[in-house]
């Protein structure tokens, strides 16, 4: 069965974006390194489209964590290769 994902990009002090993304499951995804908000967008909407094949339905956490670094138990250097 499709599991809901949530997301949220955080700023980090260097001027870089990291996208964090959380399965209903609990398990937590980190994208690091986007050097602009324009690219973590993108790569956002390419996670939307790859869940949208699986009825996964994605959509923006309603607030970010304080400590948002305690998530990212996989890490996802680039968008085209993953971890798991």
């Amino acid at each position: 069965m499709p599991q809901n994902v949530e997301y949220w990009i955080t700023d980090r002090p260097d001027g870089w974006f990291d996208v964090v993304v959380k399965l209903e499951s609990g398990k937590t995804f980190r994208r690091t390194g986007c050097v602009s908000r324009a690219e973590a967008d993108t790569w956002i909407e390419g996670l939307r489209m790859l869940m949208a094949a699986i009825g996964a339905p994605v959509s923006a956490a309603d607030a970010t964590p304080e400590d948002a670094s305690a998530f990212g138990s996989q890490t996802m250097h680039d968008a085209g290769h993953s971890t798991s």
